[in-house]
């Protein structure tokens, strides 16, 4: 499988996501972006290099698929929202962050994803809507 994507990883902010806090995964295709994922962790660099893993093991996971792998003009954006070490304060935040950006692979309710087809078909709808 060709992965063509570009990946742009904490770019602003690599020493930042070494620690707790609420990130984002974004999706920019021809100048247009969309929130794809919101998550929050004690180790936030670490947990996103964890979705970077599922996503080579199964592009699905984010909704991709092999087209749009192979597309050189996808790229996923990782970005830290905002540094939070309290646990309770950072799973709230979070919540809210999901409820406001309402991200393609996420169902809405707490932190779910949406089913594997769906969220291939968020995802693809976004893509060939921003072609």
């Amino acid at each position: 499988m060709d992965m063509n994507i570009t990946i742009d990883f904490f770019q602003n902010r690599f020493i930042q996501a070494i620690g707790a806090g609420i990130y984002e995964i974004s999706v920019c295709h021809n100048n247009q972006s969309k929130v794809l994922y919101i998550g929050e962790s004690v180790f936030v660099m670490v947990r996103c290099a964890s979705h970077l893993y599922e996503l080579k093991k199964d592009p699905a996971y984010l909704g991709l698929t092999e087209k749009s792998l192979a597309d050189s003009g996808v790229k996923l954006i990782f970005t830290l929202l905002e540094e939070e070490s309290n646990v309770v304060v950072r799973k709230q935040k979070e919540k809210e962050y999901i409820n406001k950006l309402e991200p393609l692979s996420q169902s809405g309710v707490s932190d779910r994803q949406k089913s594997v087809e769906d969220r291939i078909a968020a995802l693809t709808e976004f893509l060939e809507s921003s072609s």
